[in-house]
């Protein structure tokens, strides 16, 4: 269940941030490992990240030591995100005593033993052409689920080169939790209808999400012929320690109750009151440090498909 496709611009950004490391302790551990041993194995990488918001996963990619030497381009529709994302890494690397230097879209990352040229990019990926650039990977973090999925690959998988790799985090399917109950049968229904309104966004006419995206990812990923390496699942779990929330614990369950009680305002199916009060329930328990939550979501490693001819010889 990600929050940012029903957040104000002004408060995407700062959700974003607050759950980078909510995103860390999802982020499947063995599928990670997986992940950076094949870019490893690259010689200075080009890396690809459509939906790249604030550019937390170059950030992580460089102080897990994934990558040493590559170049990324990341690419938004948020025109603030891609502003916030060029400042966010130059500070990033600054703090960490990295050489930063900044020249238009471009933020140049160097020192012990790095040199990242990180490149963000203002645009709509579903709406760009194929051709301009082919990538070794492709990362897709927090984001397809958010989107026509098999569009997006049709759009996305051409710019990989045969035998690329590809990454798919945090892939939403189809499970939120809220804990303790509030009233069971109108827990259910509330899920229920948030789930539905994924799965009825349109964004400019067109589909734009899926409830079950994560399940349905291997049908998709078939029907391209990817080839499927690992997956696995990347849970969101936030609970309360002694009644309290670690730093952007708090904030970030307040986007997500802000979430279902945007997506569901409008309901013709839900008794208005019945949200209020249910929302009003939700933060009370948040304020008591009560409130846990859970969203399952899906990671996916894989390589792009290989002409027969490349294979045979």
């Amino acid at each position: 269940m990600h929050a940012s496709h029903t957040q104000a611009h002004s408060g995407l950004a700062h959700y974003l941030a607050v759950k980078k490391t909510i995103d860390d302790r999802a982020l499947n551990a063995r599928i990670w490992r997986a992940f950076a041993g094949l870019v490893g194995e690259l010689d200075r990488p080009h890396i690809f990240e459509p939906g790249c918001g604030i550019g937390t996963m170059l950030e992580r990619l460089i102080e897990n030591k994934v990558i040493a030497s590559a170049e990324y381009v990341g690419m938004d529709l948020n025109a603030d995100n891609i502003d916030l994302a060029r400042k966010r890494i130059a500070e990033w690397g600054a703090r960490r005593g990295y050489s930063v230097r900044t020249a238009g879209p471009t933020v140049l990352i160097e020192g012990s033993g790095v040199a990242v040229e990180g490149k963000f990019l203002h645009g709509d990926v579903l709406m760009e052409r194929a051709a301009g650039f082919v990538t070794d990977v492709l990362l897709a973090h927090a984001f397809l689920d958010l989107v026509d999925i098999p569009a997006a690959l049709n759009r996305l998988m051409p710019r990989l080169r045969p035998g690329g790799i590809f990454y798919f985090t945090l892939v939403f399917d189809g499970l939120t939790i809220l804990e303790p109950e509030v009233d069971p049968e109108l827990d259910a229904e509330i899920m229920r209808l948030y789930h539905d309104s994924m799965d009825e966004r349109t964004v400019a006419g067109q589909p734009s999400g899926d409830s079950r995206a994560g399940r349905h990812m291997f049908r998709h990923l078939q029907e391209i012929g990817a080839e499927l390496l690992e997956s696995g699942s990347s849970d969101w779990v936030v609970f309360p320690r002694q009644r309290a929330y670690a730093d952007g614990e708090f904030e970030f369950l307040e986007h997500i109750l802000l979430s279902i009680e945007s997506a569901l305002s409008d309901s013709a199916q839900l008794d208005p009151q019945a949200l209020t009060r249910w929302i009003s329930q939700r933060r009370l328990q948040l304020e008591h440090g009560e409130l846990t939550y859970i969203a399952h979501q899906m990671d996916f490693l894989g390589k792009a498909s290989t002409p027969r001819s490349a294979q045979s010889g």
